[in-house]
């Protein structure tokens, strides 16, 4: 969820590790522990980079804060309804253990009081994203990607490009590329999508190339042999200069998405967006 930019890589909590107690004489600060001497230091060194933020409001933005001090929660009550609370608010994401079929869903609905600018009580029921378990982060990181999609059009997405393809970079052309391709935007969309996924896949299997989710392929010799026709692969990069994109997916009859990709840092850099270029 964190590499996918859909959160922030903060915890918030109502109490510190030590006092956060999930089985009888069992807290967090003892499954981090155990984390570290089992031998899962990857794990383990994630959770102890999480910036911890306590009591649970603490350094929150003032809308949110001013808007959490006029509720009360109704259900859950007291302390486990809070943190539910404070999610419906900000839209942020609860983190639970799987100890009762309660807790062990992808979803949970909270109830509460909100005061409102007139004075009146307002009941509201929301429901929040909650993770459990390693699928419901999966499940809610799909779901809010379509989402940021559906409500896309070429300028949202460009604004947002960084949380919708978290693993693609796009040259300074490329924005243009989207204004102009409106009338193909969707299919140019899920394009996209598929190279981000390659993207993402590649970062964590290795090796000197992405293996692609949607064809992928080099200019043929003739265009690379000939200085006019590979300088037309040329475009800006946010390396600054330009470069040579010759790597290219379709899209619909004659559209092309050109890129490049580098072995040593994994990243796939998106320079042009547009029709079929000279051959």
């Amino acid at each position: 969820m964190i590499k996918r930019n859909h959160v922030r890589s903060i915890l918030r909590m109502m109490r510190s590790e030590h006092q956060i107690y999930f089985l009888d004489g069992y807290s967090l600060f003892d499954a981090y522990s155990d984390l570290r001497h089992g031998g899962y230091r990857e794990e383990y060194r994630f959770f102890v980079g999480l910036i911890s933020k306590m009591p649970l409001v603490q350094g929150v933005p003032r809308n949110i804060y001013e808007r959490f001090l006029g509720c009360e929660s109704l259900s859950p009550l007291g302390e486990d309804g809070t943190p539910l609370m404070l999610c419906a608010i900000s839209g942020w994401i609860l983190i639970s253990f799987p100890s009762h079929p309660d807790w062990d869903r992808k979803t949970l609905k909270v109830r509460f009081l909100e005061l409102r600018s007139n004075g009146a009580l307002e009941e509201t029921s929301d429901d929040i994203d909650n993770i459990a378990r390693l699928d419901h982060a999966a499940e809610i990181a799909t779901r809010r990607r379509l989402q940021s999609l559906s409500e896309s059009d070429p300028l949202r997405l460009w604004d947002n490009r960084d949380a919708i393809f978290p693993n693609l970079v796009f040259g300074p052309g490329t924005e243009e590329n989207l204004r102009s391709a409106a009338s193909l935007f969707g299919v140019i969309v899920r394009k996209l999508v598929l190279i981000d996924e390659s993207a993402e896949e590649w970062r964590e299997a290795g090796g000197p190339a992405p293996k692609w989710k949607t064809k992928v392929t080099r200019e043929g010799s003739n265009v690379r042999r000939n200085p006019k026709l590979i300088g037309k692969r040329k475009f800006p990069s946010v390396s600054g200069g330009t470069r040579i994109f010759e790597w290219h997916a379709r899209y619909g009859d004659h559209g092309r998405i050109h890129l490049r990709f580098n072995a040593a840092s994994r990243e796939i850099e998106i320079g042009y967006i547009g029709p079929h270029l000279p051959l």
